[in-house]
């Protein structure tokens, strides 16, 4: 049995923050089955982005840690 894989994304990094990051994860998500994300960022702009995906996102496949400073 594979272990399981657990990453922390910068979810507000990069230059489209969470509209880039959040879709991508859910990406690799379906394609590793092992793996659990934790969304680091603004809780509400995650979960604004996670709402928008087509198929959604299994809830127990990740978790979002609030950080207010970006």
């Amino acid at each position: 049995m594979a272990q399981d894989i657990i990453i922390a994304l910068d979810a507000m990094g990069g230059d489209f923050g969470p509209s880039v990051v959040v879709p991508s994860a859910n990406q690799i998500l379906a394609e590793v089955p092992n793996l659990h994300v934790i969304f680091v960022g603004d809780e509400a702009s995650i979960k604004q982005h996670l709402s928008k995906l087509n198929r959604g996102m299994d809830r127990h496949r990740y978790t979002i840690q609030h950080a207010s400073q970006k």
